[in-house]
């Protein structure tokens, strides 16, 4: 496909790197770009948690144990991908990794606001921050509630896959319904498994989300990419109940730096939950932090600046061979930008 289509420049999103783009970027000189929308910790750090681990920033002994672990499970995977990279002609990647930083430019949706202290800072010549990339949908009106109209607003998201946990979703309704709230709550394709919801909840299957966030008082959801950033972008507490990928990451990284709060997803009683939402609505500082990451976000346009640093990249004059490229002054104002 690389070879029909001829790109200038390939920009790749995924949990790892197919051969077929370092090749072509060899042989055709065009540079490759990485897309890391999840957690900023893909890119490994000696001071940061390791990826998918939930892990605290500080907690060294459980970055351990968690890359012990991790290593031991994913070994047989990793082998067995290494001999496909050497079957192709490509080098080895060390244990655990499946997909390495790209030596031209790797775009991170990361915000400031949670961005960890990292030991080895990554240059900015090959390492951009984009402060999230959030989603446009068109306007949503918030429907009339039968009850608790003047109450704080929720939304509810366990994202596409989350929606099939039926019973999570149906025990946190009834849990809310007993709430001084209202709240929206997104079932995905299981619509009709809600027959009796409480008069302050409204279910649907789906809701343009980057519309709806700004309009309420706090968010439940599982800690996705899109969910994470666009939380900060509107300056919406967040508590979050992960299950999977960076959620666990997110979750961790939300309460540690004062952005929101996290809770097991199942292991929760009516009590603790209630306490966690009242504290969300009422929490003065959390609220000027998420004031001030909101601001922060709203003022560089992410899109704009992938854009920029893409085309000047595609400016740049890439040596077949080597592993970078030399920047114009075009290029170089954008990547200190």
């Amino acid at each position: 496909m690389l070879d029909r289509v001829q790109p200038d420049v390939i920009c790749v999103d995924n949990v790892i790197l197919f051969p077929a783009i370092k090749r072509h970027a060899r042989e055709k000189a065009r540079p490759w770009v990485r897309i890391i929308s999840c957690s900023e910790n893909e890119i490994e750090d000696p001071d940061i948690p390791p990826h998918l681990s939930g892990c605290g920033a500080t907690d060294r002994k459980g970055h351990a144990q968690y890359r012990r672990r991790f290593r031991e499970v994913i070994k047989p995977i990793h082998d067995e991908f290494n001999a496909f990279l050497k079957s192709v002609g490509e080098r080895s990647y060390p244990l655990g990794q499946f997909f390495e930083p790209s030596p031209h430019m790797n775009l991170l949706l990361y915000p400031s606001a949670v961005r960890f202290r990292r030991r080895h800072r990554l240059p900015p010549g090959q390492f951009q921050y984009l402060e999230g990339c959030v989603r446009k949908e068109p306007p949503y009106v918030i429907p009339e509630f039968k009850a608790n109209k003047d109450r704080p607003l929720l939304y509810v998201s366990f994202g596409s896959l989350g929606a099939g946990d039926i019973d999570l979703l149906q025990r946190l309704i009834a849990a809310i319904g007993r709430m001084p709230v209202r709240a929206l709550v997104n079932v995905g394709d299981y619509l009709d498994q809600y027959s009796s919801v409480p008069p302050n909840v409204i279910v649907d299957r789906w809701f343009p989300q980057p519309s709806v966030i700004p309009q309420v008082d706090a968010v439940i959801h599982h800690g996705g990419n899109n969910s994470f950033t666009e939380c900060l972008y509107f300056g919406k507490p967040a508590l979050i109940m992960p299950y999977v990928w960076d959620g666990h990451d997110n979750a961790m990284r939300v309460q540690e730096t004062g952005h929101g709060l996290k809770l097991d997803r199942y292991g929760w009683t009516d009590d603790e939950l209630r306490s966690r939402i009242m504290a969300l609505l009422t929490d003065q500082k959390m609220r000027a932090r998420l004031r001030k990451a909101s601001k922060t976000m709203r003022s560089r346009h992410g899109p704009t600046k992938a854009a920029s640093v893409i085309d000047a990249l595609m400016r740049r004059r890439i040596v077949p061979g080597r592993r970078g490229a030399r920047a114009g002054d075009r290029a170089r104002k954008v990547m200190a930008r």
